[in-house]
């Protein structure tokens, strides 16, 4: 790993750099566009999406602003591209649970815990994204980067169905017990999209320790929906 990331402006500690990086690791990508990309989560979550700058993104890199230009037009394109790999890092982590022979209330709650999981294990690309497509909607865009923008909001609602439809066989199958799978959808994603918000990853911490935080904020979720 470059050594210039133990200096950049923002002191990013090398524990947060590295878990942004363990899904691409076990998965073999490496290049050039995925490094320009984890360095843009990692910016974006310090400065925010507003403040973030090219040459911010290139100061994690080690490189120029021509690396990254080689890749991207802009940094609207960049953030895009974070988007679109955060929520396949979800799709990803909710994939081999979907795929289990179980009761559906035991089903949700493996998926609330992968969910939970990636969203400590790839803490810069979904803090980055929290508010992202919301501020970027405010704010000036080309009627291309619209576009993007409501392909952004598609994926995030199909992802977000992946659990609605558990939730109404879970109903069906009378493991879960909710007055409205819409409301429980939202307040559900509501909850584990916010640990974004409060957790903090520590060089002590380890992996066992994040399946329990996982775990505990499943349980705590899904159990208050159980029949």
């Amino acid at each position: 790993m470059n050594l210039r990331l133990r200096n950049c402006a923002e002191r990013y500690t090398m524990v947060e750099i590295t878990q942004a990086r363990t899904y691409h690791i076990a998965t073999g990508k490496s290049d050039s566009r995925q490094e320009i990309i984890d360095a843009a989560a990692q910016c974006f979550m310090r400065k925010g999406l507003e403040k973030a700058t090219i040459d911010d993104i290139a100061d994690v890199l080690g490189s120029t602003k021509g690396r990254i230009y080689h890749h991207f037009r802009s940094k609207n394109a960049v953030y895009f591209a974070v988007h679109r790999q955060a929520m396949q890092f979800c799709f990803d982590a909710a994939a081999p649970v979907l795929a289990l022979s179980v009761p559906f209330d035991q089903k949700l709650e493996a998926m609330a815990a992968a969910h939970a999981r990636v969203m400590m294990d790839t803490l810069p690309y979904q803090r980055s994204i929290r508010l992202g497509v919301e501020i970027y909607l405010r704010g000036s865009t080309t009627e291309a980067e619209r576009a993007v923008l409501t392909e952004l909001i598609t994926q995030r609602n199909d992802y977000e169905d992946l659990y609605r439809a558990v939730l109404r066989a879970g109903v069906a199958e009378g493991t879960l017990d909710v007055p409205s799978v819409e409301i429980a959808g939202r307040v559900m994603m509501g909850a584990l999209n916010g640990l974004v918000d409060w957790y903090r990853i520590r060089p002590e911490q380890t992996d066992a320790d994040r399946d329990a935080i996982a775990r505990t904020l499943a349980q705590t979720i899904v159990r208050g929906m159980k029949a």
